[in-house]
């Protein structure tokens, strides 16, 4: 089926008109809802428009699913029954459910738990596509059967100040509220009386959002919370910061005085109030909590720290495979094709790796490729380490951090969606492992002055991972983003054959036909 019908044209409101004639509305797809968005005007300096965008309300998908689509709903939203128990069961002693002001624990099995996901893809050289999604977090099916999507804007709209995605936010927080009462709301967003109000949405069923995904930009663009750069903090999950002596981030040791300044959801609501601010508007979703936003495996460890470990892995033993830099790459890329076949993997780097893929003029050695391809080559950086381990202490240490990091692959890759004792406690080891070795790495790179191990924050992050939200919210592989980067993909490629003054609202159209069109 063609959807490029409204790529262009004068007239576009009355091609989106016209397509919705021509395709129809798809059976389960609910009408959508719009709702007054401030947004950058047009033009260099232009002023802040209000202006109607269209959802899909989380509610009312999960209604309709259930009422016209049922197979759907049992398969990608309800679940099984016994994955869904396993799941609130390692969650049932922790605040995410103790805390929460609406969920009793006796009554966890006809609840749903949802999560939302938000990124942005490029799809024009002067512009990007900001996506919002929800999921069941015991949903199965191919990304596109099992993420719903919500809106979507162009980034040029936003505004600076994150009250574009803060409106977003509200509308978004009353939909999964009414979510969590499992009925049709009373009033709309902003408090003003709705008809059809306490009707069942979906039989007995509901659903708690209980988890947020995305990349550490979405989180400051979206929620405020405080960059990577900045000084005197530089994590939403903790007090570690870039400046201050005591609670410097690069302190990878057991005793690291950050590691006793972890916020909990209250302390972190409590100093937001201390300092006369508005938390984000996310926290007005019932129940979610600050340790419900995820560190993620592909962009912090997946993008972030295995692609700097292997870059300078494989960019130090290079000069073993020959003279000059023409051979070394091309023998190294013969060890890999055989490596590749022998291990029949199928996560590949798109053609031949070069030089320029390990390491930029001047700067430190980093592996660009796929973070699934990153990822999957790990075990061949650890091979070479150990063939070329001559014993030195910087051997010997370089080989200690490329093992631990597939020693972290391995816990998450082989553990069921609660890790076992022995995973979870070899998950600290590792991840101490390969902190502390690649610090000693990164040290020496700086006194010989060269551009090699650079420490980065994102190996703060994956502490948190491994020394915390794992053991709370259990194996990371199970609320990785790669489906969510996929959707966000597959809506970037609908994006690009809309007119621009109708993009959100035909592209939204467009992905319902894509899904539900029978």
């Amino acid at each position: 089926m063609t959807l490029g019908i409204e790529a262009s044209g004068e007239q576009s409101g009355n091609m989106h008109r016209d397509l919705v004639r021509a395709l129809g509305k798809p059976r389960g797809s609910p009408d959508f809802f719009d709702w007054p968005i401030p947004m950058q005007g047009d033009g260099p300096g232009g002023q802040v428009q209000i202006k109607a965008h269209p959802f899909i309300l989380p509610h009312e998908m999960f209604s309709r699913l259930h009422a016209e689509r049922l197979e759907t709903f049992f398969q990608c939203v309800q679940g099984d029954d016994a994955e869904r128990g396993a799941l609130w069961d390692g969650l049932v002693n922790l605040p995410v459910v103790q805390k929460h002001p609406s969920l009793d624990p006796n009554q966890l099995q006809r609840t749903i738990p949802l999560g939302i996901h938000g990124d942005a893809g490029a799809f024009s050289k002067q512009d990007s596509l900001f996506v919002l999604t929800w999921n069941s977090l015991v949903g199965q099916g191919t990304t596109r059967e099992q993420r719903f999507l919500i809106t979507c804007v162009r980034k040029s709209d936003l505004l600076a100040d994150g009250s574009t995605l803060e409106a977003i936010f509200h509308v978004l927080a009353w939909s999964f509220n009414c979510l969590l009462t499992g009925q049709t709301p009373h009033q709309d967003p902003d408090g003003l009386p709705l008809e059809g109000g306490g009707k069942a949405l979906a039989g007995l069923w509901r659903g708690a959002c209980i988890q947020i995904r995305g990349d550490w930009q979405f989180y400051c663009q979206a929620f405020g919370f405080p960059l990577w750069n900045t000084d005197s903090r530089m994590c939403w999950l903790c007090r570690a910061s870039n400046i201050h002596k005591e609670l410097l981030w690069t302190n990878f040791n057991a005793n690291a005085p950050w590691r006793q300044t972890l916020w909990t959801h209250e302390s972190y609501m409590a100093d937001v109030e201390s300092k006369g601010e508005l938390p984000p508007n996310v926290f007005g979703i019932c129940g979610l909590r600050l340790e419900c936003i995820m560190v993620d495996v592909l962009h912090a460890v997946d993008l972030g720290i295995a692609s700097q470990i292997i870059g300078n892995v494989l960019y130090e033993i290079l000069p073993r495979f020959g003279p000059n830099k023409d051979v070394q790459i091309q023998a190294l890329n013969s060890r890999l094709k055989t490596w590749y076949r022998e291990n029949k993997v199928t996560s590949q780097i798109r053609g031949k790796l070069t030089m320029s893929a390990l390491k930029a003029p001047g700067k430190s050695p980093e592996l660009k490729a796929k973070a699934a391809a990153t990822r999957h080559i790990a075990p061949f950086a650890a091979q070479l380490a150990a063939e070329f381990n001559d014993g030195t202490l910087h051997d010997v240490r370089r080989q200690a951090v490329i093992d631990s990091l597939v020693d972290f692959y391995t816990i998450i890759e082989h553990g069921s969606r609660q890790i076992s004792d022995k995973g979870l406690q070899r998950l600290p080891a590792c991840c101490q492992q390969l902190c502390t070795a690649y610090a000693f790495l990164a040290s020496e790179a700086e006194q010989a002055q060269e551009p090699a191990w650079k420490e980065k924050p994102k190996m703060h992050l994956f502490q948190h991972l491994c020394l915390y939200q794992a053991h709370q919210f259990g194996n990371p592989r199970y609320y990785w983003t790669y489906p969510d980067e996929d959707m966000v993909g597959q809506m970037v490629e609908v994006a690009k054959s809309c007119h621009p003054s109708t993009m959100a609202k035909t592209a939204l159209y467009k992905w319902l036909v894509m899904v539900f069109k029978d």
